[in-house]
Order: structure tokens, then C-alpha cells, then sequence
């Protein structure tokens, strides 16, 4: 062994001692002095991908395990890690050939089985994720995520006692996995078990379940224990957009005082603005911007979402690094920043309790005829927001338009309930609170409508 090749391994020895303590800056530093001298170094590609992957650096994760798989083709966590970095980006059938191909060579690989599988959910493919989770379980029979994931497939097919068979054998495996506890009470909410729903959603005493605890309360007991059960999450939490949502129901439907410091009123709070005359050469940007997304990787219909006769992109479009990317980045930002000095007066959490720390993620909609989004929220936001980019022409009255009200879910439908629709023109913004439902109303058009969608997100 020759000198350069000692050093070499000796500072290689360094940074993997650093990158298994966390200490991720001065492991970047060390392998990337190592492809200083050897530029094909295998293990410090596939590090540095792995690095770039804890940071959600999919690009950068992406390039490196690229090379990575050149150099050693045989070597199959390089290509599963290759599949994690598209999936971030939002590559899901690229992503999925990866684990395939990671499987091809070390079939009990069992993360890739179970990625794989999630996957195979997403697109509708619920006979193949089914047999993705029972490999890895067959793999590794504890593994408590595959038996979690195999019973939301489950739910999904409408198979319910069987998604319940799973979830209790998570919970036999790990009594403190929540996750199985919060989806074990989502099945038994299904089939209007509020009993036993509750109990489970007590037991998780996650965000979500918290919400769904307020929710199977309210639609079981009506407004008996509700308040008693809305002041205490008022006081332990008071940032829950989901709770959020069902309070404003309440609120309007029982004609009582909304309690709820989150967000009292949130149709208030719908902001919509027309940024044609903000952009330099909007047909240009708009033209340039529908080329970079005529190349993302689109799911039709997919499981996870509530896009009907639809496509949707996975992953988040402003990781992308295309010039018109980056610019309605900046465009969404400034309405962001003015959205908040409108409504700096407000007393309401969702503006005083603002998030310091926050980041944009952005997906693309694209509906067909007869396409339309369900009603919903997005719990894990704080702001959201849609960006027209393409809407057909001569539309009948409010076809396509964006509908805010207080109803949707298993929320019992009430039309006395008020609501807002705005039939939008293309490079409308619009922004609202996360809490707030909201749906498209189906058109009746051969043309598409595009629309990005964003929300603003805590860190």
C-alpha cells in the first residue's frame, strides 16, 4: 500500500467515525477531501449521498448515487438509497426500479421491500404493496412497520378486520408504537366504532389523534362532552390545525362562540390576488414553467391524496432548481409577506403564533374532465395556497372554481353552513389557512387545469 493510499484510508477511518456520531459537517469535510485525491472513492460518494439525504438535499443525494451505482453496480443499498433520493424529488416509478433492482440483488433487503411497497400504495397498486409488506414481514415477521403499513393498505381495499388484524399485531409487537394505536382507531372510526376509536386515539396522543379524538366525540355524543374535551386540547393544543377545523364546524353548525384560539374564522382569512402584472413576460414564464413540469414524474389518482380524475406530482417541486421554479418561489413568498402585514392586527394564533422557522413545499395538480379535488385540509401546514397556471375556457357557472366552507371528511354535511367560492383566472394566488377546507368544483372541459399547489410549513 502506497502513501496517498494510507492516508486515504486513515482520514476515510476519521470520517465514518464522525459520520456514525452525527457529526455530519466535519464528515462532509473529510469525504470530500478524499475525492480530493481519489475522485472515484466509493465510499465517500455513497456517504456524502448519505449525507445529502439526512438534509433532504435530494438533487445532491441524487448526482452522488448515481455515481455510485456506476462504480459499484452490485452494491444494492446504493441503489436503494438512489430510490430515496427520487422519491424525495418526486420520481416515484424511477424510484420504485431502484428498490427492484436493490432487491434483484440482496432479496431480503427488507427496506427496500418496504419502500417498495409504499409506493406501490401511492399509485394505486395495492395487490403488489400488499405482497411488498408481507415479504418484508416474511423477512423479518417484528418488522412493526410493515404490519402498520400492510393495514393501511388493507384500509384502503375496504378489507377492514383484516387492516385491524394488522395493526393489533403491531401494537402486540410495540404497545408504544402510536401510529398503529392512531390507525387501529382510524379503522374502528370507519365503521363508526366511535368507542373503540376514542380509546385508541387516546392511547396515541399524537396531533392527529388528538383531532380525531375531538371529532369521534363530537359525532358520537353530539355537544355533550365536546366542550369539555375542547377546553382541555385549548389548553395543552392550542396549535392543532385539525382541531382547528372542527371547532369552526362546531362553531357555525351549534351557532356557539368558536373557543379555539388557533384560527376562529378562517374563511376571514381567504386572500386572493391576480400576479399578472407582477411578472415580466407572463406568457413566457407561463410557457417556460408548463414545459419544466411537462417533465415531472405525474401519479394519477393517487391513494394518498384527494385528486379525482387527476394527476399529481409527489415530492416537492421547489427542490427543483429551474429558473421559473425559483422565481414563483420568490413571487409566493412576497404575497406571503404582504398576506401577513394584512392581517398583522389579527389575535388569532395563526398570526401571532406565526412559525419563525418555515419552509415552502410545493406539488403540481393537473385535472382532467370531470376533475375535481375532494374537500379537505393540510394538518401538517400552516399557510396553503394555490397558483393558477392553466384554466379552460367558457367554463358554466363556477365550474372549476375553489370552494372554502366548514365541510368535509366525515364532517355531516349542512348547507346552512356558510361558504366562499372563487372561479380563479390564470395567475390567480390564492392563500389561506391550512384548517380550512377546501375543494374544486368538477368541470365539464377537454382543456386541463393546472394549478400549483403550495403550503408555507414549520420547520
Amino acid at each position: 500500500m502506497n502513501d496517498q493510499n494510507l492516508v486515504i484510508k486513515e482520514i476515510f477511518a476519521l470520517a465514518f467515525q464522525n459520520y456514525k456520531k452525527n457529526n455530519l459537517k466535519n464528515a462532509q469535510k473529510l469525504y470530500n477531501q478524499i475525492l480530493n485525491k481519489e475522485p472515484n472513492h466509493f465510499g465517500s460518494i455513497f456517504y456524502l449521498g448519505s449525507i445529502s439525504l439526512q438534509n433532504k438535499n435530494f438533487v445532491k443525494a441524487k448526482q452522488l448515487f448515481e455515481k455510485a451505482v456506476k462504480i459499484q453496480p452490485t452494491y444494492a443499498n446504493a441503489h436503494h438509497n438512489l430510490g430515496q433520493a427520487l422519491q424525495g424529488l418526486g420520481a416515484s416509478h424511477e424510484a420504485m426500479c431502484c428498490y427492484q433492482k436493490a432487491i434483484k440483488i440482496q432479496p431480503n433487503l427488507i427496506a427496500s421491500h418496504n419502500n417498495l411497497g409504499m409506493i406501490q400504495k401511492e399509485l394505486g397498486q395495492n395487490n403488489e404493496a400488499v405482497r411488498s409488506f408481507q415479504k418484508a414481514i416474511k423477512i423479518q415477521p417484528d418488522l412493526i412497520i410493515a404490519h402498520n403499513n400492510l393495514g393501511t393498505v388493507y384500509i384502503e381495499m375496504k378489507k377492514r378486520k383484516k387492516a385491524i388484524k394488522c395493526f393489533k399485531k403491531a401494537i402486540e409487537i410495540n404497545n408504544k408504537f402510536s401510529m398503529a394505536h392512531y390507525n387501529l382507531g382510524k379503522a374502528f372510526r370507519e365503521l363508526y366504532n366511535y368507542k373503540e376509536a376514542i380509546k385508541c386515539f387516546e392511547t396515541a396522543n399524537t396531533t392527529r389523534s388528538r383531532a380525531e379524538l375531538l371529532e369521534s366525540t363530537y359525532f358520537s355524543n353530539g355537544h355533550k362532552i365536546y366542550p369539555k374535551t375542547l377546553k382541555k386540547l385549548t389548553r395543552e393544543d392550542p396549535l392543532n390545525l385539525r382541531v382547528a377545523t372542527m371547532a369552526a364546524y362546531v362553531s357555525k353548525k351549534e351557532k356557539i362562540n368558536n373557543t379555539y384560539p388557533f384560527c376562529r374564522n378562517p374563511l376571514d382569512y381567504v386572500y386572493i390576488k391576480n400576479l399578472k402584472n407582477e411578472i415580466s413576460s407572463p406568457d413566457k414564464f407561463s410557457s417556460n414553467l408548463s414545459k419544466i413540469l411537462g417533465k415531472v414524474d405525474f401519479i394519477w389518482e393517487p391513494t394518498t391524496k384527494t385528486t379525482t380524475r387527476g394527476y399529481h406530482t409527489s415530492g416537492n417541486l421547489f427542490n427543483k432548481t429551474d429558473y421559473e421554479i425559483m422565481q414563483l418561489q420568490e413571487l409566493i413568498k412576497k404575497q406571503i409577506s404582504i398576506y401577513r402585514k394584512h392581517y398583522e392586527f389579527s389575535k388569532d394564533y395563526f398570526i401571532t403564533k406565526w412559525p419563525k422557522k418555515n419552509q415552502l413545499e410545493a406539488w403540481h395538480v393537473k385535472l382532467m374532465k370531470k376533475g375535481y379535488q375532494k374537500p379537505h385540509i393540510h394538518p401538517a401546514g400552516w399557510l396553503s395556497g394555490c397558483f393558477y397556471l392553466k384554466i379552460p375556457q367558457r367554463l358554466k357557472r363556477n365550474q372549476g372554481a375553489i370552494k372554502f366552507g366548514f365541510v368535509g371528511y366525515d364532517y355531516p354535511f349542512d348547507k346552512k353552513l356558510p361558504n366562499l367560492i372563487h372561479v380563479p383566472k390564470i395567475f390567480d394566488i390564492a392563500l389561506f389557512p391550512s384548517s380550512l377546507f377546501h375543494e374544486t368544483i368538477p368541470f365539464n372541459s377537454q382543456e386541463e387545469r393546472h394549478v400549483i399547489a403550495f403550503d408555507l410549513m414549520p420547520k
